[in-house]
This record gives C-alpha cells, sequence and structure tokens, in this order.
C-alpha cells in the first residue's frame, strides 16, 4: 500500500485499487497514528535545526535559556523588589516564566511548522496535522532544559538556607498536567496561525508582538496576591493566567488553584482546539499549494 496526496492505492493479487481516504475523526485519528513515526522524525529535525551550523553546537541550546532567567530575576527581583509569596525570588519567578515560555514557545515555533517543513510537504503526503504538533517540539526541548535549571537553583536553596522550596509529592502531578495543557492551548492557536504564516510571511513578527504585551497581563513577574481580591478578575480573562498560577502553585505550593478560571480556560481550549482542526484541515490543501 502506498499512500500520494491524500489517496490510497492498495495493491490486491488482480489489481490495482484507487479510493480516496475515508473522513472523519477516527479516520484521521487512525492516520495519524500509522505516521507517528514520522512525527519523531520531524521533532528530532525541528530540534537541530536550533544548533546544527552553530559554532557552539548543541551547547546553544542550553545557553539561550539562561539570559532571559538571569535577565528577569535580577530586573525584578533584585532591582524592583517584587514580592514572592515567601519563597526566593529566582525561583518564583522561574516558575512562572517556564510554564509560560512553553505556551509562548510552542505558539511561535508551532506558527513557522509549515514553512519549516515546506521540502517534505511538496514532496511526501502525509497527515499535515503531524506538522503543527512536531512543531513545537522545540518548546517542549527548552522545557526540559529549564525543569533542570530549577532543580538546581532549588538544590542552591537547599544548601544555602536549608530548606526545599520544591514540594515533592502528588502536586508535582499538577504542574505537569498545567503544562501538558499549556502545549493544548498553544496547539489550539497554532492551528490558525501556521496558515496565516504560510501565506502571510508577516505573521509570526506580530505575534511575537503580541505575546510579548501578553506575558506582562499574565502573572509571570508578580503573584497574585499583589493584586485585590474584588479586581483579580481582570487578570483571570487572560486565559493562560490560571494555567501559570496553578502551574506555580504545583511545583512551589504558593499562590492559588484557580479552579472557575481554570475551567474556563479548559473549556476555551476546548472550543479553540475542535475550530482549530476544522480550520486547519479545511485550508491545508490551499496552504500547501502557496508553499
Amino acid at each position: 500500500m502506498s499512500v500520494f496526496e491524500g489517496t490510497v492505492f492498495e495493491r490486491t493479487n488482480e489489481a490495482w485499487v484507487i479510493e480516496p481516504q475515508r473522513e472523519g475523526a477516527r479516520a484521521r485519528a487512525v492516520e495519524l497514528w500509522r505516521y507517528r513515526r514520522l512525527l519523531w522524525f520531524l521533532a528530532v529535525r525541528t530540534v537541530k535545526d536550533l544548533y546544527e551550523g552553530m559554532s557552539l553546537g548543541i551547547f546553544w541550546l542550553f545557553a539561550r535559556p539562561l539570559l532571559p532567567i538571569l535577565v528577569g530575576g535580577f530586573v525584578f527581583g533584585g532591582l524592583l523588589g517584587l514580592p514572592s509569596d515567601g519563597v526566593p525570588y529566582v525561583l518564583f519567578f522561574m516558575t512562572g516564566f517556564v510554564s509560560w515560555s512553553l505556551f509562548d514557545r510552542s505558539l511561535l515555533f508551532g506558527t513557522r511548522c509549515l514553512d519549516r517543513h515546506k521540502g517534505l510537504i511538496k514532496r511526501l503526503y502525509f497527515p499535515r496535522l503531524i506538522s503543527p504538533v512536531a512543531g513545537v517540539a522545540p518548546a517542549a526541548a527548552y522545557f526540559v532544559i529549564y525543569v533542570v535549571l530549577m532543580a538546581v537553583v532549588a538544590s542552591f536553596y537547599l544548601w544555602k538556607d536549608g530548606v526545599l522550596y520544591v514540594q515533592v509529592g502528588p502536586t508535582l502531578l499538577v504542574a505537569v498536567l498545567m503544562a501538558a495543557f499549556a502545549v493544548f492551548c498553544a496547539l489550539s492557536v497554532v492551528l490558525f496561525t501556521c496558515v496565516f504564516q504560510a501565506r502571510h510571511k508577516e505573521t509570526r513578527f506580530g505575534l511575537r508582538y503580541f505575546t510579548q504585551f501578553w506575558m506582562y497581563l499574565t502573572p509571570v513577574f508578580y503573584p497574585i496576591s499583589v493584586v485585590p481580591p474584588e479586581h483579580r478578575w481582570l487578570i483571570y480573562i487572560n486565559p493562560m493566567a490560571p494555567v501559570v498560577a496553578t502551574f506555580r502553585w504545583g511545583i512551589l505550593g504558593v499562590g492559588e488553584v484557580p479552579l472557575v478560571p481554570l475551567a474556563t480556560s479548559f473549556a476555551i481550549a476546548v472550543v479553540a482546539m475542535a475550530a482549530g482542526i476544522w480550520f486547519f484541515t479545511a485550508n491545508e490543501a490551499s496552504t500547501v499549494d502557496r508553499l
């Protein structure tokens, strides 16, 4: 059996049978599973593109995450002295930045997925939905690096203060769920933006400016506790705010778990994902022609 541009060619003992791919969510899921090895290949290739050809090589992959942590911790914790709910500000900032960065980088890298994979897309048929999923692989790689850095910083404060500020227990599973949810939220947007990026090359630049503004509306640098209770709903209008706050609670045990805003964010993300899959599927053929 071979596949070419959405058509299945099945060879029997007597003749070639040509039939179109079946439509429907189940058929799409089965097709994605059949091409799962290609998903891994594209994910690895996308990560390698970040450092191949660089003078520092793979070390560059580990060096890039350090600068935002150092600058953010120094400016907001050292110079401005923002509160941190009783934990060292570096750890407080890292938990917020790591969860936000997973969403932000997934969104930015995923938006360029069709451009990055166009060489393969134009030569070979495979489920195009694989491209956005593989496109967020660099964000996952950076997330792992940030988690390792958090472990190093927490170990330093354990040696310095004799206090393990990181919670070790079931609450860490909440943080893992929030990390997965952050990627889910990003993918629900990527399914729209990657199509726009393939048609309008300036999409990623406008998106980068927008996400920088969005980050300051998310409790990355400051705790929710500094916002008066009667005005916190203004923060929680932002769907990523409860995700970041809950991730921080799962790691450090500080802040709060905003259940109602979190449930609202989940509902918004599910609707956006369903709409995104429909939009991407409806436009994938015409978009590939423009690559």
